[in-house]
């Protein structure tokens, strides 16, 4: 049925190569006594295959003989169109099997406003988007990503939800699944329950913001954490896509975590304590990857890349092999403190490009308060050392909407582009959004800013429209997606409604705030708008992610009194991470 579908309507729908798998360095098994598993990331094709962590766990799982891990996509609206229309299922790339034939089904989530994306995902996968409502032969469904650590506002999906590191103990997770097959799925659930890490939200349930156990589970669920990243796997043969992803190019991850310690930053929290890879392991599997893809880019995945112990021998062990191959080096936006202009023209030395710096805030007092502790002088001279270098285009991006923000600390943007442009870039272009407040941060307690506040700095910004090209965020989706990062077990239902009208809101073509708004009726929304104090319950408290609250309401005081934290890699900031989860930083020195 499947099959015939695609052979009659392929040609009907933009981008066929999206659904017919069958990719150069795809896995291929037997399905014969293999459990089975579906990893599916809930966005269009080109942009779920752009993200390494995807990658990462389809080879890990498919790494062990007994385990078939296969990978879905949200189709595009044409294509969702179509297999409606013909009562169609959402099925595996690899085999054309129905979504609701596998035995588990995995949901990689990155943003809060994909949520109405795994609801419709789940609809053509044609298994209940409710957990307590599903029968025990149907998929069980997992979630995992950085948004888990605050799964609430969609909780009632998951089966279970798998808090950190996969690498840690997913394979005991799926060994007990798969040793459990055929068993009921609330006694399967059960045993679940008893794994490092795993969250069973039907074992739970919300007493006023509180989120606590019904059942013989944890009260707090530790989130999972590896100590050393060389032991971990790496995925190599990664698969090159039949259409032109987001990111197009080879991937190795040098580094996991970071500790500088921006107030704003969810990863920065959430993935700590750092963890380095090697400069040996780092340089060997780069090698390997760019001769199992032919890839022309391989990236240094970090969230700060500039800051690992050896980037510089990284960088010259692998510098003879891609300047022989005409292969280009690239990494993630750059530190401005850790701004290295003789480290970067090694790594554009085979093809220069566009730069980009995250100074975050315009004037000296809010950099400070944010804990990007960075000063005017080492903006200016990394701009003015890339230039010098080669470089001709430099993107920057700021974010708007801290507590206590003033006119002149919004107006201070301007006048650094202003100073930039005088360096005669061909092309500044500056990106600047609204916070967004996240769970596990210091800025979880503040009250989050209404979408007419980007009207006021635009009123501000335009007004140096002719330093940089500026893309001033409208604030409307911001305040969507912040609503929903601090959200609870009530807004499933804001989101059941939402999704019924229409989903992809992360694309700004089918973003819809006056479907939000509608959908927020029923709900009193200045109760999820803040500020909080410590003293409040937060829907999320019951996920350790290592950093305690009282360090992050500490941050938070620390903020208003302009008082900068330091990087723990040299001076521990007791944030509860080492101790917690008995896993420290991991530098190779």
């Amino acid at each position: 049925m499947i099959l015939r579908f695609l052979n009659e309507e392929l040609l009907n729908v933009q981008k066929p190569a999206r659904y017919i798998g069958g990719e150069f360095n795809q896995v291929r098994k037997d399905v014969e006594n293999k459990f089975r598993i579906a990893l599916a990331f809930p966005d269009v094709y080109e942009v779920g295959m752009s993200h390494y962590g995807l990658e990462l766990l389809y080879h890990y799982i498919n790494s062990f003989e007994e385990f078939y891990a296969e990978r879905v996509f949200l189709p595009w609206v044409d294509m969702i169109e179509l297999m409606e229309k013909k009562d169609i299922p959402l099925f595996t790339l690899e085999t054309k099997t129905p979504v609701f034939n596998m035995n588990v089904l995995g949901i990689s989530i990155e943003y809060e406003l994909s949520y109405t994306n795994v609801l419709k995902l789940l609809e053509l996968s044609k298994i209940n988007v409710e957990s307590e409502k599903r029968k025990d032969g149907d998929p069980i469904v997992i979630a995992g990503g950085p948004v888990v650590f605050n799964i609430e506002p969609i909780a009632g999906v998951f089966d279970i939800v798998y808090i950190g590191d996969g690498e840690k103990n997913l394979r005991q997770l799926l060994d007990l699944l798969c040793e459990t097959k055929g068993a009921r799925r609330l006694d399967r659930l059960k045993e679940a329950a008893k794994i490092p890490g795993i969250y069973i939200p039907q074992f739970y349930r919300q007493r006023g913001k509180k989120v606590v156990p019904i059942k013989d589970v944890p009260k707090k669920i530790k989130k999972n954490a590896i100590g050393d990243l060389d032991e971990c796997f790496v995925p190599i043969r990664q698969i090159i896509p039949n259409v032109q992803s987001i990111h197009d190019r080879g991937v190795i991850e040098i580094s996991r975590g970071c500790t500088r310690g921006c107030r704003f930053c969810h990863a920065g929290y959430v993935y700590r304590p750092v963890r380095e890879r090697s400069k040996k392991n780092v340089v060997e599997n780069a090698k390997k990857i760019l001769k199992e893809t032919g890839y022309e880019e391989i990236s240094l995945l970090s969230l700060s890349a500039m800051d690992h112990t050896t980037l510089n021998e990284i960088v010259d062990g692998l510098l003879p092999y891609i300047k022989e191959k005409k292969i280009s080096m690239s990494i993630p936006s750059t530190r401005v403190d850790a701004f290295n202009i003789e480290l970067l023209s090694k790594i554009a030395s085979v093809r220069k490009r566009g730069i980009t710096l995250a100074p975050e805030a315009g004037s000296q007092t809010m950099r400070n308060k944010i804990n990007k502790n960075i000063d005017f002088n080492e903006i200016y001279n990394s701009a003015l050392e890339a230039k010098k270098a080669g470089w001709n285009k430099i993107k920057l991006y700021f974010m708007v909407g801290f507590p206590d923000e003033t006119e002149g600390d919004i107006k201070e943007i301007g006048e650094l582009l202003r100073e930039i442009k005088r360096m005669k870039f061909k092309l500044v272009t500056a990106s600047v959004n609204l916070l967004v407040p996240k769970p596990h941060t210091a800025f979880q307690f503040v009250k989050i800013r209404e979408p007419e506040y980007m009207e006021y700095v635009y009123s501000i910004l335009k007004n140096y429209k002719r330093y940089a090209k500026i893309d001033v965020n409208d604030g409307k989706k911001s305040f969507v997606e912040g609503i929903l990062s601090r959200g609870d077990r009530h807004l499933f239902r804001v989101i059941m409604k939402k999704y019924k009208m229409s989903y992809y809101d992360e694309w700004t073509e089918f973003f819809n705030f006056d479907e939000w708004i509608e959908s927020f009726k029923d709900i009193d929304l200045d109760k999820y708008k803040g500020p909080y104090s410590l003293k409040d319950d937060f829907p999320w408290d019951h996920i350790d992610s290592g950093v305690t609250k009282y360090f992050l309401w500490k941050e938070y005081e620390r903020f208003f009194k302009g008082e900068s934290t330091k990087d723990c890699r040299n001076v521990c900031s007791y944030c509860g991470v080492c101790q917690i989860l008995n896993v420290e930083n991991n530098l190779k020195i």
